[in-house]
């Protein structure tokens, strides 16, 4: 929960514009014992100002799978906290699959604001939150439109390690099934042989 001076400062506007918005049903706001005004991520995360006069910066946060929307509110709240701290107007955007995946509707939606020229930042928790295999492929993306990436924790997320794992399985299924067809008893064979590497590793 945000004081209206945070969630000022989080969207970039003055703190009479969120009253008024208040006022106008355009934002709604909770209230503590005292009566003092307390925003929540969500809501902020759904205010989009119409016209913006400087670039904006997007908080990208991703997980794997829809069992690990605690994981997701935890990047959320760590990226707000850290753009906040810096001053940056900031716009999440969400994802829920794959870091293999590169048809995310979160991850088009970055990378056309990114070649529209509407983002000055990308901030990520970890780099790997951004795509799993390719990453600097984007980062030249990013660099020709003049947008740069910041990574909060540069640290190896052990969280991550059964994700790290699924994407490795993804991968040799994929190639396994090209090989000897979806069907194929060496196919399942060669999955399960990697399974137990793994497991014993």
């Amino acid at each position: 929960m945000y004081t209206i001076r945070e969630a000022a400062k989080l969207l970039g506007v003055s703190v009479s514009t969120l009253r008024r918005w208040e006022s106008e049903g355009k934002i709604r706001t909770q209230r503590t014992k005292g009566g003092h005004r307390r925003y929540t991520i969500e809501e902020l995360s759904g205010i989009k100002p119409l016209k913006f006069d400087t670039k904006l910066t997007i908080g990208y946060c991703r997980v794997s799978s829809g069992e690990q929307k605690a994981d997701l509110a935890r990047q959320v709240e760590n990226v707000t906290q850290y753009c906040i701290a810096k001053g940056y107007q900031l716009q999440i955007i969400t994802d829920i699959g794959s870091g293999l995946n590169y048809k995310k509707k979160g991850l088009k939606e970055l990378l056309t604001l990114i070649q529209s020229n509407k983002v000055e930042r990308v901030v990520i928790n970890y780099k790997d939150r951004l795509i799993r295999f390719g990453y600097e492929l984007l980062e030249q993306v990013c660099e020709f439109h003049g947008v740069a990436i910041e990574i909060i924790n540069h640290t190896e997320d052990k969280t991550y390690e059964q994700e790290l794992v699924e994407d490795i399985f993804s991968i040799i299924k994929v190639f396994s099934s090209r090989l000897y067809g979806s069907r194929s008893h060496k196919q399942k064979k060669i999955i399960e042989e990697n399974k137990n590497l793994f497991t014993l590793g």
